[in-house]
């Protein structure tokens, strides 16, 4: 991947709207909203690192099926990762699910407004 791809772009958007939504959930709503947004949005940026980093390990691999099995291996632990720290956030009493949901697909929703942004600048050739 390059450095002008979309998905490389979208890291310091996150972060910005991390620290802007986070602070003002924190300040106009609770210290728990903030927390709990600010927890899902990390948890996102970090697992998207490593689905950033171990991609180019899968396309490293000298056969297809260690590809597959590496790719399904790094897939089921983000989703893993992902399902434990929405427990962990239903189980704490000072945290917030539904806003700890709501950061860890704050990722998902810019890069696909990037990728939206980026797309209209392309000039289709058919």
């Amino acid at each position: 991947m390059e450095k002008n791809d979309s998905f490389f772009k979208t890291f310091p958007i996150v972060w910005i709207v991390t620290i802007i939504v986070g602070v003002l959930l924190w300040v106009l709503g609770n210290s728990s909203w903030g927390l709990s947004f600010i927890l899902g949005s990390v948890t996102s940026l970090m697992m998207m690192s490593m689905l950033y980093k171990s991609s180019k390990k899968v396309l490293e691999q000298n056969t297809k099926i260690k590809a597959q099995r590496l790719a399904t291996r790094n897939y089921l632990f983000r989703y893993f990762f992902y399902a434990v720290i929405l427990v962990a956030a239903a189980v704490h009493p000072n945290l917030h699910i539904l806003f700890t949901a709501a950061g860890i697909f704050v990722f998902k929703i810019i890069f696909y407004i990037v990728l939206f942004i980026d797309g209209r600048g392309e000039i289709k050739h058919d």
